[in-house]
C-alpha cells in the first residue's frame, strides 16, 4: 500500500514564521537607520575636529612667526590672520588687504577649503535656498564675526543638523546640533 503523506508547512507554521520575520524587521530597521545616522554624526565630528586642529596649527604658526599682520605661510592660499592670530580671510587680489577681524563674502568657505584637504564637498549658503538636502556635505555661512558650518549629508528638512561655529577673533569653537539659520 502506498502512503501518500504531504510534506510541507501548515498554515499555522507559515503564519508563525511571518510574524517572527515581521518582529525582526520592526526591531532591526530602526537600528539600521540609527547606524546610518551615527555614521553621519561621526563623519561630521571628524570633519569639525580636523578644521579645529587646522585652525590651531595656523595660530601656532602665526605665533612662532612673530605674530605677523600679513599672510601666514600655512596651508594652501594666502590666509590673513585676525589681530589675535586666528585665520580670517584669503588675500584680496585687487588690494592685497582685507579689513581686520571682519568676515566677508566667501571667507568661511575659503578658509575651510584652504585649511583642509578632504573628500567632503563644501559650498557657500545662499540666502533663500534651503540648507537641507543640499548636494554638498557641508554648507558654510557667516555673520559679521562668526563662521557657521552645517553638516547636511543624510539629514532631511526639519531635522537638527550638526553645526560648527567658529569665531576667528577669539579662536573659539562651538559644536551644536540644531536647526539651521536660513
Amino acid at each position: 500500500m502506498k502512503n501518500n503523506k504531504n510534506s510541507g508547512f501548515t498554515l499555522i507554521e507559515l503564519v508563525v514564521v511571518i510574524v517572527i520575520l515581521a518582529v525582526l524587521a520592526v526591531v532591526a530597521l530602526p537600528r539600521f537607520i540609527s547606524y546610518q545616522r551615527d555614521a553621519h554624526l561621526a563623519r561630521a565630528d571628524t570633519a569639525f575636529a580636523s578644521f579645529e586642529n587646522a585652525v590651531q596649527l595656523y595660530h601656532s604658526k602665526w605665533f612662532t612667526e612673530g605674530e605677523p599682520t600679513g599672510v601666514v605661510g600655512y596651508a594652501t592660499g594666502d590666509i590673513y590672520p585676525t589681530s589675535t592670530g586666528y585665520p580670517l580671510t584669503l588675500r584680496d587680489n585687487i588690494t592685497n588687504q582685507k579689513p581686520v577681524d571682519k568676515l566677508e563674502g566667501n571667507d568661511c568657505l575659503d578658509l575651510w577649503r584652504s585649511l583642509l584637504t578632504t573628500d567632503l564637498t563644501v559650498a557657500q549658503h545662499t540666502v533663500g535656498e534651503p540648507v537641507y538636502n543640499h548636494q554638498d556635505d557641508i554648507v558654510s555661512w557667516y555673520t559679521g564675526d562668526q563662521c557657521y558650518y552645517y553638516y547636511t549629508k543624510g539629514f532631511n528638512a526639519g531635522e537638527r543638523l550638526p553645526i560648527l561655529y567658529y569665531n576667528p577673533v577669539s579662536g573659539e569653537f562651538t559644536k551644536k546640533t540644531d536647526k539651521p539659520y536660513e
